[in-house]
């Protein structure tokens, strides 16, 4: 789910800000995250703001074809080479500070997976294939597990005004 995550939203390049936002240009923003230590059951998020002129459908139909995509199309060797490498030197740039090891190493205790973990993350990530990619969208990005929030902002004039989606 991680290098799902950042095949989705892990760069600039990454798909989501590249064909939601710069191409397709019906989100403002778009983003994809997965806290992988979490102590619970987690969930992978998708969160976007449309664009000026569009629709909160119009990023949800922009959104599901991507998922579409990664159910039925390996991700390129290149893009995963790409994204795996991103994933690895993001967690040891963070390490870069003794707090952020400590807080790892914490988190990691506490979820009850030990802190050695910690070192075996890059061999992990470096070893995800695009099959594996392909088969956690198909496994855990399903209709009937979606929940779609939309978040409507209070007018400025302190009015209420009908929300359109």
């Amino acid at each position: 789910l991680e290098v799902l995550a950042g095949v989705l939203s892990g760069s600039g390049s990454a798909r989501l800000p590249r064909e939601l936002v710069r191409e397709q240009q019906v989100a403002a923003s778009a983003d994809a995250s997965y806290d992988l230590y979490s102590r619970l059951a987690d969930i992978f998020v998708f969160d976007a703001i449309p664009a000026e002129g569009h629709r909160v459908e119009e990023v949800e139909r922009a959104w599901q074809a991507q998922v579409q995509r990664l159910k039925t199309s390996l991700v390129g060797d290149d893009e995963l080479a790409r994204i795996k490498a991103q994933v690895v030197a993001d967690k040891i740039y963070e390490q870069d500070s003794v707090f952020y090891q400590a807080m790892q190493m914490g988190i990691l205790e506490t979820v009850g997976l030990g802190w050695q973990r910690l070192e075996e993350y890059p061999a992990r990530i470096r070893a995800v294939t695009a099959a594996q990619v392909q088969a956690v969208a198909e496994k855990y990005l399903v209709d009937d597990q979606l929940t779609i929030a939309v978040l409507e902002p209070l007018p400025l004039d302190g009015k209420q005004q009908p929300a359109e989606h």
